[in-house]
């Protein structure tokens, strides 16, 4: 088991990944896809949120 999300796995739980990790994890998932990468969940799901450098 590689842990690899799938574009399958992705769109069967469009609606969990939106719920539980909100839109901007959902877009990175997308984009993941599109993009070709090979990634696993966690890396997308963990990403860092952008500071806000003007504060």
């Amino acid at each position: 088991m590689r842990g690899v999300i799938t574009g399958r796995e992705v769109l069967e739980n469009l609606g969990l990944i939106y719920r539980e990790f909100g839109a901007a994890c959902l877009f990175r998932c997308l984009w993941v896809l599109v993009c070709g990468r090979s990634t696993t969940f966690l890396e997308v799901a963990c990403q860092p949120e952008p500071t806000d450098r003007y504060r």
